[in-house]
């Protein structure tokens, strides 16, 4: 008697693992699903995420194309012209005549070491 009920509480024991290993197989092929949704919907995001920056970039290359046009365009007419390049002359002015301060500094403080 003894000896059956150790063969019982054995099989008992041995059906109940093979139950939890039946049990654990699904689980994991539901884990591989959810990888996959995850991974795809990863992409998925990303790819839209992409897509609004190409947009963006796509939106400024043009806004400074037709910003370069109308530069052009202005330029094109005379006292625009002419008033562009008088500004263009007074900074280059202003440059050359603090580059000349700057000079005349330096001679002066050599002629001082002497």
């Amino acid at each position: 008697m003894k000896s059956i009920i150790k063969l019982m509480c054995i099989s008992t024991l041995l059906l109940g693992s093979a139950a939890e290993s039946y049990a654990e197989e699904p689980v994991k092929e539901k884990e591989k699903i959810g990888f996959f949704k995850r991974a795809f919907n990863d992409m998925k995001e990303s790819t839209r995420r992409q897509h609004e920056i190409d947009k963006a970039n796509f939106k400024a290359h043009k806004l400074e194309a037709k910003a370069t046009f109308q530069e052009h365009k202005a330029m094109s007419r005379r006292d625009t012209r002419k008033a562009i390049e008088e500004r263009e002359y007074e900074e280059q002015m202003q440059e050359a005549k603090a580059r000349q301060e700057a000079a005349e500094k330096r001679i002066e403080e050599a002629k001082r070491v002497r």
